[in-house]
């Protein structure tokens, strides 16, 4: 059986990597909306609670299995998420998420700071959009700088006022 390729996108200031603020993303890119929802559309979905309580506000992304990782399982709320909406699970880890997305193609990681440094060293793509800036923020993506041209290679950029979209693929030396 071929494993889902496993990606993660996010969005993060090019200055300092913060991702969020007060559990919302610091700055509005309709382009960077679209991009996820064209990228993500028909695969699995991996988020923690946080990103799946304060950014989704606890609403299923439609066309796509959401899987929540969370470490403090709400057994109550779960089932009565996942018999509303069939594309949606909880699990224990990260591990158990990708366990839940073996059907998929591609699964995405999306958040937040914790999955993304675990999801780093299982990653095979990494989809980034880089906002020009520092902002100020409580949430930051984790150092990937020392994985570039050793782990991962710049693949393709995508330019925009104020900010791009770069696409790294892991290689293996």
């Amino acid at each position: 059986m071929k494993l889902p390729e496993i990606i993660i996108i996010a969005a993060l200031a090019e200055a300092n990597r913060v991702i969020g603020k007060n559990g919302q993303l610091p700055w509005r890119i309709p382009e960077d909306s679209q991009r996820f929802k064209r990228l993500t559309s028909g695969y699995a979905v991996i988020m923690g609670r946080k990103t799946w309580e304060f950014d989704l506000q606890k609403k299923p992304l439609l066309e796509r299995h959401n899987i929540i990782v969370s470490s403090s399982p709400q057994p109550n709320i779960a089932a009565e998420s996942t018999s509303a909406h069939p594309h949606l699970s909880f699990v224990a880890s990260l591990q158990d998420g990708l366990t839940q997305a073996n059907e998929s193609k591609k699964v995405f990681i999306m958040g937040g700071a914790r999955l993304y440094a675990e999801g780093l060293t299982l990653a095979d793509t990494l989809e980034l959009t880089l906002v020009a800036g520092d902002f100020e923020g409580d949430t930051f993506f984790p150092e990937y700088d020392h994985l570039v041209g050793t782990q991962f290679e710049l693949v393709k950029v995508e330019s925009h006022p104020g900010f791009r979209f770069e696409t790294y693929q892991r290689f293996y030396p």
